[in-house]
């Protein structure tokens, strides 16, 4: 594995860890993930390329980790109050609030641009985007306010007009990840949903995982599905996306 890969894979595990112990005594109060509680969530960290890309509650921040062991702080964008998901497609940052989803380009990484804003249904909303298309789950029934618990699909190939292509039933999603034709949804208690989205705009049921855990928020990294759950963190084997084979746990 190339150094750079593996610093960048070390930094990630490192970012894990801390939300992992941070939220130990916290971890059986599952909105405080939804709602951006002591904890935060994975959704609130990207990468792209060699800049980290962080938000709060209302504001994105930005760090140059090309040494991951030094990060250098590049600046902060201020955002509308109720920020609560953030991910990196293609020189475009997507980030969730809990009201609309805003897209950033980032042809200067250093500087993100603003370009839209989609507004949704109020809820709390991961959201991860492939090609021209942005999956973003909502959750009511918590503070982020709202009742409705979908998966959302968006066409983002004009990125400044988004348009609203597929509504799929959930029953308490939080955050979700993407590779190839698969797509994984973290459904709380009733575990993690895999879809074929082989058809973006139809997405298909394969799979729920229930082992047992409650699914917070995944992220595949070359060809490893890292999971955060309650207590600790999932890894799988998704070499063949759309069956992920379970490899190991690091629990508390």
């Amino acid at each position: 594995m190339p150094l750079l890969l593996m610093k960048k894979l070390y930094y990630l595990l490192f970012v894990l860890l801390i939300m992992i112990s941070c939220t130990k005594d916290n971890a059986k109060s599952s909105d405080s993930f939804a709602d951006g509680g002591k904890g935060g969530s994975l959704a609130r960290f990207a990468i792209a390329g060699n800049y980290l890309y962080v938000v709060n509650q209302n504001a994105l921040k930005v760090y140059d980790i090309t040494d991951a062991t030094a990060p250098v702080d590049k600046g902060v964008t201020q955002l509308p109050w109720g920020i609560e998901t953030i991910f990196a497609y293609d020189q475009k940052l997507f980030v969730g609030s809990t009201n609309a989803l805003f897209i950033f380009d980032i042809t200067d990484p250093a500087k993100p641009k603003p370009e839209s804003r989609v507004q949704h249904f109020r809820s709390c909303d991961p959201v991860v985007t492939q090609g021209t298309t942005a999956f973003v789950t909502l959750r009511g029934g918590n503070t982020c306010g709202g009742t409705l618990n979908a998966l959302m699909v968006y066409d983002v190939k004009d990125v400044k007009n988004p348009v609203m292509k597929a509504q799929v039933e959930l029953t308490g999603p939080y955050g979700l990840g993407v590779q190839d034709s698969a797509l994984y949804v973290c459904d709380g208690a009733k575990g993690l949903g895999v879809f074929n989205i082989k058809d973006p705009y139809l997405p298909k049921v394969l799979e729920y995982i229930n082992d047992g855990s409650i699914y917070y928020d995944v992220i595949p990294y070359n060809g490893i599905l890292i999971a955060y759950v309650e207590g600790g963190v999932r890894f799988f084997d998704i070499s063949k996306p759309q069956n992920p084979v379970a490899l190991s746990a690091l629990m508390n």
